[in-house]
């Protein structure tokens, strides 16, 4: 999977847990699955079919595949209906646009909300290059992964509002930038393994019993082992969820703010990025009288404007598929 694909695919799935309903938990096994297909286009420096880039002076190439992927979460309830343990990629990621594997426990509190606690082991390795500033010749691949821990309380006190705090490790197998070209200080500024710090505040209200709007205000701060590649990101989200007699049709308009703390040595200034998502989900229930079964259609756009030209960043998808509860 490609650099961007995977996160602007799973935040179009996160809008689209938006407009699923809570469900009642009932004692036993459960799972919440679904099936896609469709169509992506990616154009990045760091999408790992630009195996050979000319300049960095520009994004790199565009790039078109084909997409298939299961996505879910395999739930117990224990007897009392109160408790839960999950192991999967969470509908609880609600739009924030992220993917990992996650084992977690939830509790339900009378009155009082939910509070979530889970472990994320690195199981979903990303591609990115050793070296991405190499040009001319083929860049090597290595896998990049995130562990990490996500302490989340849905509906504080009772109230509309949420909250989370997440904080993890990005290790990067063989992390080389900068190697071929540039001294061992300019290298010790460009490492991109970091330890990351990721709070959000959200609120739901209820418009009438058909729509809802989320809000949402998140900061994260990315403090990599190189100066150049540290950087705090602010961000807000704002959702619309329109429930019809047997559909649901989610938008979700996302924009962050990244702030780097030191000069890139390779393009001797500071990056800043302003980053913009936006997603529309569909979902169909009971097609054909197909219990606990959806049709899911979703489309979204990602774009990254940076002050440097080598890391603007676009991302589109298109997909449809099937959605399997029980």
């Amino acid at each position: 999977m490609k650099h961007c694909k995977l996160c602007l695919l799973t935040g179009i799935i996160s809008t689209s847990a938006l407009a699923a309903p809570d469900p009642s938990w009932q004692p036993g096994f459960g799972a919440d699955l679904s099936f896609l297909t469709g169509y992506t286009r990616e154009t990045s420096q760091f999408n790992t079919d630009n195996t050979i880039t000319d300049t960095l002076d520009n994004n790199g190439d565009t790039q078109s595949d084909a997409l298939f992927t299961p996505l879910g979460t395999i739930s117990y309830t224990m007897e009392s209906a109160d408790k839960q343990v999950y192991f999967g990629t969470s509908r609880s990621d609600v739009a924030l646009g992220r993917f990992h594997v996650e084992l977690g426990y939830r509790q339900r509190i009378p009155d009082n909300g939910m509070i979530s606690i889970s472990y994320v082991p690195g199981l979903v390795e990303t591609s990115t290059w050793e070296d991405p500033f190499i040009t001319g010749e083929v860049r090597k691949e290595t896998d990049s992964k995130i562990r990490g821990l996500r302490l989340q309380y849905d509906r504080i006190l009772g109230s509309n509002f949420s909250a989370e705090i997440a904080g993890g490790r990005q290790d990067i197998d063989n992390e080389k930038s900068g190697h071929r070209n540039f001294s061992a200080t300019e290298q010790a500024l460009l490492q991109r393994e970091s330890d990351i710090l990721f709070t959000q505040l959200s609120y739901f209200k209820s418009v009438n019993q058909r729509l809802l709007l989320r809000g949402a205000v998140n900061y994260s701060r990315i403090n990599a082992d190189g100066d150049a590649m540290a950087n705090d990101i602010y961000g807000a989200e704002i959702g619309f969820i329109q429930f019809l007699p047997s559909s649901s049709l989610a938008l979700t308009l996302s924009y962050d703010r990244a702030e780097f703390n030191a000069a890139n040595p390779v393009f001797d200034q500071k990056q800043k990025d302003n980053r913009w998502g936006v997603f529309l989900a569909y979902e169909y229930q009971e097609p054909f009288g197909w219990e606990n079964w959806g049709i899911v259609s979703l489309a979204g756009y990602n774009q990254s404007n940076s002050n440097i030209n080598f890391y603007d960043e676009d991302s589109l998808l298109l997909s449809a598929g099937l959605n399997y509860r029980f």
